[in-house]
This record gives C-alpha cells, sequence and structure tokens, in this order.
C-alpha cells in the first residue's frame, strides 16, 4: 500500500533552527510530505530546504497579502496543510481557518477565539484564573499613572514587577522595574526589552514614543522557565514535553540551551491550559516554576516555538505527529528522552536535489 503524499506550507523558513524542523517534518514513515516555504525575507536561508519557496509580505504588515498569498499557494502547488511558526501568522490563519478550509488547506492553529484569548497576554491570565488555574496576581495596564497604580500594587518597590505589552511577541517590550537600578540597561542590542527603576521605564518609554495602552503589569517570577509543546486533538493532549531553559541571558530571542525536563507538575498544568483554553493543534506555553513549586504561565502561543527541534533530538517528533493530526491519520507513540541535554549547533545539512545550484 502507497503511504499518503501531503504538500505542507511552513512559514518562517528563515528562522535560526529551521533545519530541525523542516528535518523532523519529513523524518515519517508513514507519510511523504512536499515542503513549501514561505518567508518575507526573499533570501531566507530555509528556502534551500523547501521543495519550492514563495516570498510572502510580513503578515502584521498586510494581513491581507499574506492570506491571499497562501491561498495562492493552493492554486500553484496545490498545498493542503498550513504550518505556522509565528505568533501573527497564528492569528491570521485562525481569523480565516474556516475560508482556508473551504480553500482545501487545513491549518496547524486553534480556533479564532481560543487563538485571540493565547496571544492576549491579559486575556490568557483572565481566562486561565476564571477555569480555576492559579496564574498569580497581574494588573491590567492603560496608561503611564495605571503602570506606576499596578506595579506598586504588586509590590514595587519591594520587589520587582515585570510590564509587557498585551500583544507582545517573545521578549519584545519586556520591561523589569527595579527600584535598585541606578540606569536603564537594556537586555538585547537589537530589541526593546530592559531593566531600571520605574523612572527609567518611563523615561525610556517617552524617548521612544511609546506609550502603555495596552500592557499589563506582573510579578518577576524567580525560578526555573519551561517551554512546554502540546499537540492537541479532539480535546486531548496527544503529545506533549517541556524543555527547561538553560540560558546564559533569560531574555535572548532564541534558545541558546535547553534540558529536556518532563517535570509532571509543568506538563499537568500545561494539559489544564489547553483544556481550559480549548486548544486544538500546535500550542507553545512558557510556564515558571515559583520558589514554592508551584506553577504559573507568562506566554502562550498557538504554535510551535523555534526551538521544537530540541524535543525531536530528544525522541518526540512534534512535526510528524502534527501533521498526523492535522490528516486524520493513525498517531504514533513517541518515547522522549528525559532529562536529554540540548544545545544549538551549525551544521552542515543536505537540501533538496533541485536546490543545489541555489547559494546561501
Amino acid at each position: 500500500m502507497n503511504k499518503p503524499r501531503f504538500v505542507v506550507c511552513v512559514t518562517c523558513v528563515g528562522g535560526r533552527l529551521i533545519f530541525d524542523i523542516i528535518r523532523a517534518l519529513r523524518d515519517a514513515t508513514d507519510y511523504s510530505v512536499t515542503v513549501v516555504g514561505v518567508d518575507a525575507d526573499p533570501a531566507a536561508h530555509g528556502r534551500l530546504l523547501c521543495d519550492a519557496f514563495v516570498a510572502l509580505p510580513m503578515a502584521e504588515e498586510d494581513p491581507d497579502g499574506w492570506i491571499q498569498g497562501v491561498i495562492d499557494l493552493r492554486k500553484q502547488f496545490g498545498i493542503e496543510g498550513l504550518i505556522c511558526l509565528s505568533d501573527q501568522e497564528a492569528r491570521l490563519a485562525a481569523q480565516n481557518r474556516e475560508h482556508l478550509l473551504n480553500c482545501g488547506i487545513r491549518t496547524s492553529v486553534s480556533s479564532w477565539e481560543t487563538v485571540n484569548i493565547m496571544t492576549d497576554k491579559l486575556l490568557l491570565l483572565q481566562t486561565l484564573a476564571k477555569g480555576g488555574l492559579e496564574v498569580g496576581p497581574f494588573e491590567p495596564v492603560d496608561s503611564p499613572e495605571s503602570a506606576n497604580s499596578a506595579i506598586t500594587h504588586l509590590g514595587y518597590p519591594r520587589t520587582r514587577v515585570v510590564l509587557k505589552p498585551r500583544w507582545g511577541r517573545g521578549s519584545r517590550g519586556v520591561l523589569v522595574c527595579d527600584a535598585s537600578r541606578t540606569d536603564f540597561e537594556l537586555f538585547l542590542p537589537d530589541r526593546f526589552c530592559g531593566t531600571g527603576s520605574f523612572e527609567h521605564v518611563r523615561s525610556e518609554m517617552l524617548h521612544r514614543k511609546m506609550d502603555f495602552d495596552g500592557w499589563v503589569a506582573v510579578p518577576y517570577w524567580d525560578g526555573p522557565v519551561f517551554d512546554v509543546e502540546c499537540i492537541v486533538a479532539g480535546g486531548e493532549v496527544v503529545l506533549s514535553a517541556a524543555r527547561r531553559r538553560q540560558l546564559r541571558n533569560p531574555f535572548s530571542p532564541t534558545s541558546t540551551g535547553h534540558l529536556l525536563d518532563l517535570n509532571p507538575t509543568v506538563l499537568a498544568y500545561a494539559r489544564r491550559m489547553c483544556e481550559t483554553l480549548r486548544v486544538e493543534g500546535a500550542a507553545d506555553f512558557d510556564i515558571v516554576l515559583r520558589e514554592d513549586g508551584s506553577p504559573v504561565p507568562f506566554d502562550a502561543s498557538a504554535r510551535f516555538s523555534g526551538s521544537i527541534g530540541g524535543s525531536y533530538t530528544a525522541g518526540g517528533n512534534f512535526l510528524a505527529q502534527l501533521v498526523r493530526v492535522m490528516f486524520g491519520l493513525p498517531l504514533i507513540k513517541y518515547n522522549i528522552r528525559d532529562q536529554t541535554p540540548l544545545r544549538p549547533f551549525i551544521t552542515m545539512g543536505a537540501i533538496p536535489d533541485a536546490n543545489s545550484n541555489q547559494l546561501l
């Protein structure tokens, strides 16, 4: 019996760790796949790993153009599935989920109601708290005055408090209010993410012509941070794994190291998050274990993180399992190797023969 073949579009193929993602997607014995990659950068290095590549506009800059571009891929290449690897693309795909399905394109994302909650940090905490999960204290922020009031209510200046935009991605805009600081310091040279007293933070915001409308304040939680990926089918978590961060800079935009750590408390909390949020398909959660050993979330995404390849290296092929969920194939049981230490390295990777004359 011939195994099924699917044409799948993968976004963000310019990502630093895209090699692991494409390799995992192709590494399945029960199906074969034609990979159509897309990225806003026409020179995205991951294009050489794909069977075909098309440059699409940035989803946040031209949402209509991005959606139409995906639909055109159906006409041009016959794509049947769409795997989103950025928050804005996941939001757009969720908003247009039924339209895409009517065009013959299955997606990796949940419903718009779920994705809208997952990608709004305030709505996320409110929804989880309403569902009975412990999320810790939090305060909405919409002005400098409410920011000052919120951090005071959360213990500033005695303790550090984090201010961040509700719809921010990764560490973008994450500001740690620390009264012990004598100046403002950026955590990253190319991204507005840093620490200082509230006065420093407010001054930096004014300098950058930014305001606090649509922000949220939360405590600065000390403790190990876990990236937890889940796949949900029919309301049931069918595959999950947790990777504990081992980073020199905790605000690094890409992984510089993890330890595969199947912490039962963290995984149980992530399962409850999936149930409460009614997740379907791919999900990624950032969860911290506080000093008392209890978990709280600080971020959620309706897509896998760029470092999902770490779990693949440890024995869990989330990309292949996601394809099975998307197309209704029988699932495979994976034995993920707990306590696997993971680090990213540059490697020489084979590319499709058709790309042999293309250069990076």
